[in-house]
């Protein structure tokens, strides 16, 4: 066999292994004594790039990472600018943690233009991970401003008649259904601080939320949400869990409704991020407040939903290709109240994508982002409500579906137009609603 042909083998060997399917030469069951006779033969006879790879893949599936790049490298020195087993390099320090390094092997391949595209789009993958996995910047921050349209923005039933304790009623204009126009903001802070220790940091991250409607008969429902968390975050790689980070966090909520305040409610919650798995994200949280209610003029018996709040869920994000993103979500959540008749149990499921890709109407430096989601939340309440129904505790079954457009106008500035539909079936009809929602928003990051 040609030298030229035996290194096409020995490479096309390296790029099975990091696919995961069937290659040329199989290094299972390697024991640690073949392992070092394999390494004694390597070192006397340097050019056998059969005998490299086959010792290069024995070790990384031993977990000596070091040793399989020390491998791959003396190959390069006999076959340079081989866009092969430059990826097999880059993910070999991707796996280590080495992600400057790792992004320069895999660059390096995509400037050879005569990298396979499937070769290709696996490096792209692995550069999106690495923007993922490597450390973040210490401070971030978003802005995110929407004039809203809805066609119920009180979430009130459809008709004018309901049926409360058995008995028909004919409700007032006011309580019905009402659309309105609103100015949505969001704003986001995120920083962090080294705490200098086998990379574990101090987290706070700040949200504030905030809706106003233009309609003064609907300045009730104006809405003004702060959240913020701190907490030490940890990284897992002491305990062998790679690209994972342990959060631990206290939390503090405060609301207002109308301009009244509504709720506070300090927690506390535990976080567990991954990107130990090739092209996927694992996010998953466990957190509880205790939420406080206050009474007010507009809600004098608002109080009885005070009561513990905790909530498990998990997120997963794969990214298929370079420019397709599948997204997953489900949770579950226990309220407790003061009157059983607010405690209630929420399941919740949705499942979404976003696919970029560059702009069909007109040339542009930046290429567009279309986002679709939907899901359902089923909530079930512990007692009934004795002012709508003393025999039947509420049911409610919420679906939703949501689409955006993120049209980027320059690096850190995106228009960002949305369109979403909600419809709530419940066994009480005051419960029972759909909504309509159309926002033409503006986004900044920092």
């Amino acid at each position: 066999m040609g030298s030229w042909a035996k290194l096409a083998t020995t490479a096309a060997a390296a790029v099975c292994l990091v696919l995961g399917v069937p290659g040329i030469v199989s290094a299972a069951g390697v024991s640690e004594p073949q392992r070092e006779a394999m390494l004694q033969r390597m070192i006397a006879n340097p050019s056998d790039l059969d005998l490299a790879f086959e010792y290069a893949q024995a070790s990384s599936d031993a977990g000596d990472y070091e040793g399989a790049i020390s491998a791959l490298e003396r190959m390069l020195i006999y076959a340079p600018n081989t866009p092969r087993l430059q990826f097999e390099l880059g993910v070999l320090y991707y796996k280590l943690g080495a992600y400057e390094v790792a992004r320069s092997y895999f660059e390096q391949v995509l400037l050879n233009p005569s990298v396979p595209n499937e070769i290709a789009d696996q490096v792209r993958l692995y550069i999106q991970q690495l923007a993922l996995a490597a450390d973040p910047p210490p401070f971030s921050a978003s802005i995110f401003s929407a004039i809203r349209w809805e066609s119920n923005a009180n979430f009130g039933p459809g008709t004018n008649t309901v049926t409360l304790n058995g008995i028909d009623f004919t409700l007032g204009d006011q309580s019905v259904g009402r659309p309105g126009w609103s100015w949505l903001n969001i704003g986001t802070l995120h920083y962090s601080y080294d705490l200098k220790n086998q990379g574990d940091r101090i987290e706070f991250d700040f949200l504030a939320y905030s809706t106003v409607y233009f309609d003064d008969e609907l300045s009730d429902i104006d809405l003004d949400f702060f959240e913020f968390t701190l907490g030490p975050s940890f990284n897992m790689k002491r305990i062998g869990w790679d690209q994972t980070r342990l959060f631990l966090y206290a939390i503090g909520d405060l609301s207002y409704l109308g301009y009244d305040s509504y709720f506070y409610a300090p927690g506390a919650g535990v976080r567990l991020l991954s990107f130990a798995a090739t092209q996927s994200v694992l996010d998953a949280r466990l957190e509880t407040r205790y939420r406080d209610f206050q009474d007010n003029s507009e809600l004098p018996t608002n109080s009885l939903r005070t009561g513990f709040q905790t909530r498990i869920g998990v997120n997963y994000t794969y990214y298929l290709t370079p420019g397709l993103v599948l997204t997953t979500q489900v949770y579950a959540q226990r309220e407790a109240a003061d009157a059983e008749f607010y405690a209630n149990t929420e399941v919740a499921f949705s499942a979404g994508f976003a696919y970029t890709f560059e702009n069909p109407l007109w040339r542009a430096d930046y290429p567009l982002t279309w986002q679709l989601g939907a899901g359902i939340i089923r909530r079930d309440y512990d007692d009934p409500d004795p002012t709508i129904d003393p025999t039947e505790s509420e049911r409610d079954d919420t679906w939703w579906a949501r689409t955006a457009i993120v049209v980027p106008v320059a690096e850190t500035w995106a228009l960002v137009p949305q369109v979403e539909y909600r419809d709530q079936q419940s066994n009480y009809d005051l419960r029972t609603f759909d909504d309509l929602t159309t926002m033409l928003g503006i986004q900044k990051r920092f």
